[in-house]
């Protein structure tokens, strides 16, 4: 049990003159009423603050270890905010200085026992928030699995995002294990910056080590990261609060810090459109470039024929969505916000149905026609490089000169302005290549992709009269 010496003005003379006993005694200070110097049986010096406290009695407030004033005069004293953690060492003048401080915090009704609870509470609630890579992870996670107005994101994507935070990885060393909510714009730009100007190192093998390297930085990747990272942060603000989330991970987030940075990559707005003549060249020789086997060439072909249907939908599609008898394509749009899968019914000219026949003795026993081999489909990259096998090869010269450069997006774009030259309406030509009807109406009502095949049909038989006269076939095909 602690002794209680009489209260006295103490002094440094007197606090020398102290030994040890073989009990703990308070030496109690008459100027500042409540401080109190403990000696311990071994000699060690505590200043306390004996005082009793609302609804708790008499509690002593450890203030910090003694030292002499002149031990003491290097180090400035400093008082420290809210109650003290008793680990400091205080000269006497330090002493009581630092014990009216705390009067005073006792005084106004603070608890040194509660705030001690709260800031417990708040280191732990600190140590279990998520850090910048918990983060990305979760937000990957989320993506993956898909939400009631978000279709699930494709493994190829998520396969990118995980090789994304990989590289950022090694692109900042460290950055990644900050607590999400320590991030700032300017660890952002950090992160930026070197894909902007130098772009990300390509994998020493396997998908994305070939292909074009840039030379003057990538500003395009730095665009595409850019929006990664602010969708994880946005999802991190929204779902930290969201009663329907099942993770009790937190982040700690109070703003974006991707959200005040400028997207400098220059937007080059893309109108590249074929002539009839660069479509007829490109149709008829297409399958005479290097590289370009005969399945990649009538894929292109059949996309042109069917009115610029997107490239990569036709190709991973399994014969059974391709139905000769009653000439209807049953595809799977993934566009659009969210990315909620639905159906897209596309009717077949014969002109399509002729492309499809002729397939049929190379990938007829292929599980898919755009295929070569039994199992899979065409990468749904391939198209754009065949492309550019063509536009490289000495097919693609017109009238003495090399034909400019276009993509497969391209294709599609050059079929919906024949359209349009056609004399098609906007809307059956938007709805033929799938620009459908968003929002609460598409989803609910307007879902009938069947009732649209009649108006389908009709868009589709002008194209092809279109397309016959530009390729100088005079016989439209039906």
């Amino acid at each position: 049990m602690t002794k209680t010496a009489t209260r006295t003005s103490l002094t440094q003379r007197t606090i020398d003159s102290i030994k040890p006993t073989e009990k703990q005694i308070d030496y109690a200070d008459s100027v500042v009423r409540g401080l109190a110097l403990r000696v311990s049986p071994g000699g060690a010096m505590t200043w306390v603050l004996i005082k009793r406290l609302p609804d708790v009695g008499v509690r002593r407030i450890r203030l910090g270890r003694y030292v002499r004033g002149g031990e003491h005069s290097a180090a400035p004293y400093q008082p420290e905010d809210g109650f003290p953690s008793g680990n400091r060492a205080l000269s006497l003048k330090h002493a009581r200085e630092e014990a009216t401080r705390v009067l005073a915090l006792v005084n106004a009704g603070r608890s040194p026992a509660k705030e001690r609870i709260l800031a417990a509470t708040k280191r732990a609630k600190e140590a279990s928030r998520g850090t910048f890579r918990d983060l990305l992870q979760d937000y990957v996670a989320w993506r993956k699995e898909g939400t009631e107005k978000r279709a699930p994101a494709s493994a190829r994507q998520t396969d990118e995002w995980v090789r994304l935070i990989d590289r950022l990885d090694k692109l900042s060393p460290g950055m990644l294990d900050l607590k999400a909510g320590e991030i700032e714009p300017a660890h952002i730009v950090a992160l930026l910056r070197p894909v902007f100007h130098s772009g990300i190192p390509r994998p020493a093998k396997g998908r994305g080590s070939k292909g074009r390297r840039s030379t003057g930085g990538a500003q395009g990747g730095a665009d595409k990261l850019q929006t990664f990272l602010r969708a994880a942060f946005a999802y991190g603000l929204s779902s930290e609060h969201s009663v329907a989330r099942r993770a009790v991970r937190t982040y700690g987030l109070v703003h974006n810090p991707v959200a005040p940075i400028p997207r400098e990559a220059k937007s080059t707005p893309v109108t590249r459109v074929l002539s009839a003549d660069e479509l007829r060249q490109f149709w008829n020789t297409i399958g005479l470039a290097p590289n370009v086997g005969e399945v990649m060439a009538r894929l292109l072909r059949f996309t042109i024929a069917s009115g610029g249907q997107r490239t990569h939908q036709l190709a991973r599609e399994p014969w059974a969505s391709y139905d000769l008898e009653n000439k209807v394509i049953s595809l799977v749009d993934r566009k659009g916000r969210g990315g909620q899968p639905r159906v897209h019914l596309v009717p077949m000219t014969s002109r399509m149905v002729k492309i499809l026949k002729e397939l049929q003795p190379l990938t007829g026993k292929h599980a898919y026609p755009w295929s070569t081999n039994e199992r899979t489909h065409i990468d749904i990259a391939s198209p754009a490089g065949a492309v550019r096998y063509w536009l490289g090869s000495e097919h693609a010269m017109l009238y003495g000169r090399r034909i400019a450069p276009f993509t497969p997006r391209d294709l599609r774009r050059t079929c919906a302005q024949m359209m349009q030259a056609a004399g098609v309406p906007d809307i059956s030509a938007d709805r033929l290549q799938s620009h459908g009807i968003t929002g609460v109406t598409g989803l609910h009502y307007r879902n009938a992709a069947a009732l649209y095949l009649p108006e389908k049909l009709a868009a589709l038989k002008a194209f092809d009269k279109a397309l016959a006269k530009a390729l100088r076939n005079s016989d439209a095909t039906q």
